[in-house]
């Protein structure tokens, strides 16, 4: 395979030429773009349509267009966006150590919030069902956001324990001082997307779609490398381009599954 790849151990992925490689990899994408439709908001839609129930009433419609994935769903990659963005500030990408205990708990927390409101809004669809309360897409947007920073905080050391060949020993979240600030930017968030200004609909688009896409291409990322058998061999962030690209690849074919599975049952 790649140069890039030396001195990785040697696998029949590998020895594939790379013109082959690349070849296949950018035509299944490039068919993806050229057979989805045309508009960007339709294509992000296509994409939302897979993983996402976009039921009108829990969804924002900004500047007349509903956003591609529901209020909850926004909130989770919002939330997601934001704590990657922390890591990067932090420089701690490749952290391969949980928060302490106490910090773990709080998220698990949120990501339980944000079960149980979802379970009650879940529920409000069965006729006559009762419910705790009465779910908004306030909430959903709030839980959602409380859940994405908390997977944000959890899954890289999982990540990077099984791609890295040395990943640090930092925690990804160090004090509830680091935490503090995260909070306040997700509210500041979460209070522009209420506000509704038309110039957010294709950023939180952007956002919700890309964060979706990303999310499934570092998660097939794995399975790539576990069959490639460089499972904690990258030493280099370039050595993972080829892994990332193809993990975007399969989530793309997943979508299209899904889209084709979903419009065989309406």
């Amino acid at each position: 395979m790649s140069a890039d790849l030396s001195p990785l151990p040697a696998s029949p992925w590998q020895r594939l030429p790379k013109a082959l490689y690349s070849a296949v990899l950018i035509a299944i994408i490039g068919l993806f773009v050229i057979a989805t439709p045309h508009d960007l908001l339709d294509k992000f839609n296509f994409i939302g349509f897979a993983i996402c129930h976009r039921l009108p009433e829990r969804s924002f419609v900004i500047d007349e267009h509903q956003l591609p994935l529901c209020a909850r769903c926004t909130g989770m990659y919002l939330g997601m966006l934001i704590g990657v963005l922390f890591l990067i500030a932090r420089r701690r990408t490749r952290a391969s150590r949980l928060p302490s205990t106490p910090i773990i708990v709080t998220l698990i927390v949120f990501i339980a919030i944000m079960g149980i409101d979802g379970l009650n809004s879940t529920i409000s669809v069965i006729p006559n069902a009762p419910q705790l309360w009465q779910t908004t897409n306030f909430l959903r947007i709030t839980t959602g956001t409380l859940y994405g920073l908390a997977i944000s905080m959890l899954f890289p050391p999982y990540f990077n324990l099984a791609v890295w060949s040395q990943p640090t020993g930092d925690r990804t979240l160090k004090s509830w001082r680091e935490l503090l600030p995260m909070l306040i930017v997700a509210a500041v968030a979460i209070a522009i997307v209420l506000a509704n200004p038309d110039w957010l609909l294709y950023p939180i688009a952007l956002i919700s779609i890309g964060g979706a896409l990303a999310l499934m291409s570092l998660i097939n990322s794995i399975f790539v490398l576990s069959a490639m058998k460089l499972e904690n061999a990258i030493e280099r962030w370039r050595q993972l381009a080829w892994p990332l690209l193809f993990g975007l690849t399969l989530g793309l074919i997943e979508i299209t599954l899904l889209d084709l599975l979903r419009a065989a049952s309406v």
